[in-house]
């Protein structure tokens, strides 16, 4: 897994995506495959490849997952830059987030590897790391997705997190005990973010 977030670090790192090439057989071929696969078994030299291909030019049936798959490497990228910061991030108060996703997205983020996670946890999240919610889009995986409420027609935030964030070891320990009380993870040094000065 090391390798593969490396790799994709490196790619994004050396500047604007390569141009895309024509979507030929062998093109299609490697994108086809690349969906399939486990992230962590992609080989890195192609991934500059695939993240070049025109999701355009792919057949239908191949746009989402393509989609799902670019969105789960690019946050591995993020999460790979960000963790040479450490554990304690500063993160600016107008910091910028990588990519957002959209409305309709909750279905792309369940299949690049995001879960949802509720109210609950993500003020566990808040509390334990002292993070806000733009800290955790800027510095980890927290994506927040409006959706409209079928019954109010109103819109409602949905929150999505990367399984293979650091914030969601906080998740699995707040689901396993049920309580805010434990900060045992917290005490290990788990990530949180610097108190602002005043």
């Amino acid at each position: 897994m090391r390798n593969i977030i490396l790799a994709v670090s490196l790619c994004w790192a050396s500047g604007p995506a390569l141009a895309a090439e024509p979507l030929d057989a062998d093109t299609l071929a490697m994108v086809t495959a690349f969906v399939k696969m486990k992230t962590g078994d992609l080989p890195p030299d192609s991934i500059d490849r695939f993240l070049a291909v025109d999701m355009a030019a792919l057949p239908e049936k191949l746009r989402k997952p393509f989609e799902a798959k670019r969105f789960e490497l690019n946050v591995l990228r993020h999460m790979a830059q960000k963790k040479k910061s450490g554990t304690v991030r500063m993160p600016e108060a107008d910091c910028s987030t990588p990519q957002e996703a959209k409305a309709n997205q909750s279905g792309i983020m369940q299949m690049a590897g995001f879960e949802e996670i509720f109210d609950n946890e993500l003020l566990y999240l808040m509390k334990t790391t002292l993070c806000t919610e733009r800290d955790m889009m800027c510095e980890f995986s927290l994506q927040i997705i409006l959706e409209k409420d079928p019954k109010s027609k109103k819109p409602h935030p949905r929150y999505f997190l990367h399984q293979k964030d650091p914030l969601f070891a906080l998740v699995g320990e707040y689901r396993g005990t049920g309580s805010s009380h434990n900060t045992k993870f917290f005490g290990r040094g788990g990530p949180s973010c610097a108190p602002r000065l005043k």
